[in-house]
């Protein structure tokens, strides 16, 4: 307990159920630097002072706190295709010396799907200061990587944090579909498509794995429609890693001063989703592995939305 504050150096765990309650657990000064937030929180989940004892609130205590303690304020977030270097970004942005990196926290992704559309956007703000909490001195900026389907979402992020520069990360459709085919999520994906209401075409009741293409082409869809309906957005392509990184910086107005080249290229020179192996390039190998249904899956579904965003990429480049 910090000067009175009895939640001081806790955070949000879970939110569960239809009453949306709220589980937290004890943080203190520990830090998000795993590739994802939910290892962290794994980990303080398993310790034994959390194992012992876990409170639980409403979200009223979120809304109270987000007045009372606000966190850092969010200085950029990223959107991204799946298996396109998202990670990365992230793991780069956690590397500058005053950031705190949100990577695809558990509880945003619950609280999404449980407030209906048009619901309570203060709650989304709320959750993130109570997950954004400064945990060093020199902490001053927030920075959010939604999961993959959160694209359907990015009306009310985008609403509920007006003025937000924020990115959208794509790759070669084949590549990532091979991406997929090795390591599927199809399933919990879908489920988020069927809550905001998309429901695949029929051919896919007959094979769902394949469905990740289809899935895929509506988040391309929503990037697209995002880009011409509102500001501050930036397209960036797996291809243009880890360059586009200067590009992102620029875009959240980073101080150039503030990075680090040393720490920067340690970022870029490890894999982003396991930190102790080297960074090995994936794209020729991904595409030669590419089978005929693959094949037949991006040119269907997703060859269209991407060579629009492409188009929307370079024409926007060019006119800076």
């Amino acid at each position: 307990m910090i000067g009175g504050d009895t939640f001081a150096g806790w955070i949000p765990l879970f939110i569960r159920g239809a009453r949306a309650e709220v589980e937290w657990c004890y943080m203190g000064r520990e830090r998000f630097t795993e590739p994802f937030c939910h290892e962290t929180l794994q980990k303080l989940a398993q310790k034994p002072f959390n194992q012992m004892l876990r409170r639980k609130s409403g979200l009223d205590l979120l809304l109270e706190r987000a007045h009372s303690h606000p966190g850092l304020p969010l200085k950029g977030m990223i959107f991204h295709m799946s298996r396109c270097g998202s990670t990365l970004a992230a793991q780069w942005l956690a590397a500058l010396p005053d950031s705190v990196v949100l990577s695809e926290p558990e509880p945003l992704g619950t609280l999404l799907q449980s407030i209906p559309q048009g619901g309570n956007e203060a709650a989304l703000c709320a959750l993130l200061s109570a997950m954004g909490q400064a945990r060093r001195d020199c902490d001053r900026s927030l920075y959010l990587k939604a999961d993959c389907i959160h694209m359907l979402y990015i009306e009310r992020l985008l609403t509920a944090f007006p003025g937000t520069p924020w990115i959208f990360l794509y790759r070669d459709p084949v590549e990532v579909l091979v991406s997929h085919q090795r390591k599927p999520i199809w399933m919990q994906m879908m489920e988020t498509m069927f809550a905001c209401g998309h429901f695949p075409p029929e051919e896919f009741c007959r094979d769902p794995e394949s469905s990740v293409a289809w899935i895929l082409s509506v988040v391309l869809q929503q990037a697209r429609q995002a880009m011409r309906q509102h500001g501050n957005g930036l397209l960036l392509n797996y291809a243009e890693l880890p360059h586009a990184l200067d590009a992102m910086a620029r875009h959240f107005g980073i101080d150039a001063n503030m990075l680090d080249a040393e720490a920067s290229n340690a970022v870029t020179g490890r894999d982003a989703k396991q930190p102790n192996e080297v960074f090995q390039p994936d794209s020729t190998n991904k595409r030669s592995c590419a089978d005929s249904s693959i094949l037949d899956m991006a040119a269907r579904w997703l060859d269209e939305p991407y060579q629009l965003l492409e188009k929307m990429r370079l024409d926007d480049a060019a006119l800076q």
